[in-house]
């Protein structure tokens, strides 16, 4: 059965925008609790990670320990429609500005990363390790790239679906959700 991608990705970020605050609170202390395990487990130097929008999981409480722990973060930025994205470095109490999407991002100035791994929010995931993104492909073209990050996908429980591969979807080599 063909799933309509742009129905079912509204109907997983309604779901996603509808946990409690408290529950949110809960799911997200777990997501970035295994965040950080997984970076220690995996000698991590560089990480892309990225500012949550539309009620994506945050790891914002992992970010002062990943900084501590020695990592170099980093925020993905959109140099244009159909181009893979760019890593700009960055950690928590950095200046950071609104892209043209409204995504906050570091300052131009900021030096360009290559992360190790990407951590990349997922509208949803498959049992076989598809995510399912908001449309644009950004992802999907920076892991075709030059540059062969590790691909973690950070997502919900709730946000588990099924849906068939395109051609150009990158599977995930991992995914994270809350506990």
């Amino acid at each position: 059965m063909k799933v309509n991608r742009a129905a079912k990705r509204a109907l997983l970020i309604a779901e996603r925008r509808a946990i409690s605050p408290q529950l949110r609170k809960e799911w997200d202390k777990s997501i970035a609790d295994q965040v950080v395990a997984w970076c220690r487990a995996n000698a991590v130097r560089t990480a892309g990670v990225y500012s949550p929008i539309q009620g994506e999981p945050s790891l914002y409480e992992a970010f002062p320990l990943l900084t501590e722990i020695g990592i170099q973060l980093a925020l993905p930025s959109v140099p244009g429609k159909e181009h893979p994205l760019t890593f700009l470095a960055w950690k928590p109490g950095d200046e950071l500005m609104k892209d043209r999407f409204g995504v906050l991002v570091p300052l131009k100035s900021a030096a360009e990363v290559k992360p190790d791994v990407l951590f990349i929010p997922c509208v949803g995931y498959t049992a076989n390790g598809y995510r399912l993104g908001y449309g644009g492909g950004y992802y999907d073209r920076t892991l075709a790239g030059t540059f062969k990050p590790k691909a973690v996908g950070i997502a919900y429980r709730i946000s588990h679906c099924e849906i068939e591969p395109h051609p150009h979807d990158i599977p995930l080599d991992f995914i994270i959700i809350n506990r």
